[in-house]
């Protein structure tokens, strides 16, 4: 039985069932998309010049008869060339961090070695019609260089400015305020990706040499499409190749030390895939002023942004090769700085602050010193009308301070207080990691006991011993 010819229909719903699945849509097969009324629709809203295109795109598919399609009408010989390139450049890299690991480690220098991470953020996202190949609109971008034994050394990072094309501005905007909330409207001109090439290219090749190759990066899996939508970006700016910058896969390149470095780590395990869920149990996304001067100032937005994103990446590394290293973990480069840390830092902070604004005048010209005075005599005043039967409350604020809890987590807003703030009786525990469970470390963790977890409905006891009432 001769094959059914394909219209320029049939190319139409190829293109439609990729936006619905772009957008979430669960599509099981073309029949699901004839049978939808809003297909249908758009075919019929269509002009004729973009009816014509889909129309010729059959013509020419017919045309040439001898050549073989997929069942979603693409070119046999173009799927298998992007298959064969793809499988090219996954030997190409683990070729590559493999050897980079094992020559590190037998000259000792591991600890030493710059890695160079990358994450973007995007406003929205554009289908090409022809290709199906989905466009990430970049909004922000930060690349660190992290070693272990120094941490994160150097970081660019760069909010980018862009004209949101028509009919797109609802996605941005609804994106953004989900996300990383970066002002879709900017003042000014839009950024030029020529040079942010350029400032990309002296970032990179400041450690390498002008005539070495620019190191590779590395990125998350989750980023392993958005981020060639802004290398493309810089590089056809720039008038230089596409393939001027190496991406390569984070997972694999922790899963390669973690296999390295811990002789107790499953040799026939997928060692990118437990780095993966390593690295999503996102350990750090609360730690505080390691987002950029844009989103510290944005409440909410500290665990999209790039620059903690990349500062997250390289914590979680440390926080498991460290230890096998024996690194000393320092706060604020290795890890971050603990809540004892951070109280201790604020608190001497503001008694600094404290005594300097108790040196000055107001602008009324009345001193701290006189303020102080004049309530204590507002205070005496008080105590006296009370003794006469009159109806008066006296407030001792020192004593509700006293009775206020002593666990608190001080913000980055705290550092700006005059006063100084609550004493932190206790630290947060740090989360448990894959490093802790392989190395049977699990000290840290609570004990399930009667005491530290009691029954639902029952009071924690004053005692050690439990019983029910």
């Amino acid at each position: 039985m001769p094959q059914k010819k394909k219209s320029g229909y049939y190319y139409f719903m190829l293109d439609f069932k990729k936006r619905q699945e772009n957008s979430g849509r669960k599509i099981h097969s073309l029949q699901q998309i004839q049978q939808d009324e809003r297909c249908g629709e758009e075919w019929r809203a269509l002009s004729d010049a973009e009816r014509k295109r889909y129309n010729d795109k059959a013509k020419e598919r017919r045309a040439n008869g001898e050549e073989k399609l997929t069942g979603l009408g693409e070119s046999l010989k173009v799927v298998e060339k992007q298959q064969n390139d793809q499988l090219r450049y996954e030997m190409t890299m683990k070729q590559y961090i493999n050897d980079l690991v094992e020559q590190a480690i037998h000259f000792d220098d591991l600890d030493k070695i710059s890695f160079y991470f990358i994450h973007v953020n995007w406003y929205y996202t554009k289908t090409d019609k022809d290709t199906n190949v989905v466009d990430y609109h970049p909004a922000e971008f930060a690349v660190v260089e992290f070693t272990l034994n120094d941490g994160a050394k150097r970081t660019y990072h760069e909010i980018i400015k862009v004209v949101i094309e028509t009919g797109y501005t609802r996605e941005a905007m609804e994106h953004s305020d989900a996300t990383h909330k970066i002002d879709i409207d900017h003042k000014g001109n839009p950024t030029d990706y020529k040079e942010l090439y350029y400032k990309l290219f002296s970032f990179l090749s400041s450690q390498s040499g002008p005539k070495e190759k620019l190191p590779v990066l590395y990125t998350s899996r989750k980023m392993k499409n958005v981020v060639p939508c802004l290398l493309k970006r810089m590089a056809d700016a720039a008038g230089v190749p596409h393939d001027t910058f190496n991406l390569y896969s984070l997972e694999y390149l922790f899963g390669t030390l973690m296999m390295r470095l811990n002789e107790n780590f499953p040799e026939e395990s997928n060692r990118a895939s437990l780095a993966e869920a390593e690295l999503e149990k996102d350990a750090f996304i609360y730690t505080p002023n390691i987002e950029c001067s844009y989103h510290r100032g944005i409440e909410g937005t500290g665990e999209y942004c790039s620059h903690s994103i990349v500062t997250q990446w390289g914590y979680t590394l440390c926080d498991y090769c460290c230890q096998l290293l024996n690194i000393a973990m320092r706060s604020g480069i290795h890890r971050p700085c603990s809540v004892d840390e951070l109280a201790s830092s604020i608190e001497q902070l503001s008694i600094k602050k404290v005594k300097k604004v108790s040196q000055l005048k107001s602008e009324t010209g009345v001193s701290e010193a006189y303020r102080m005075k004049v309530g204590e005599r507002s205070r005496r005043d008080d105590e006296q009308r009370k003794k006469e039967g009159k109806d008066i409350t006296i407030i001792d604020y020192s004593v509700i301070q006293e009775e206020k809890s002593s666990i608190t987590i001080p913000s980055a807003a705290a550092s700006t207080s005059t006063s100084p703030p609550t004493k932190l009786s206790q630290s947060i525990r740090c989360p448990q990691t894959l490093s802790q469970v392989l190395k049977g470390n699990t000290d840290s963790a609570p004990a399930l006991d009667e005491n530290e977890f009691p029954a639902i409905g029952f009071s924690k006891p004053k005692h050690r011993s439990f019983k029910k009432k």
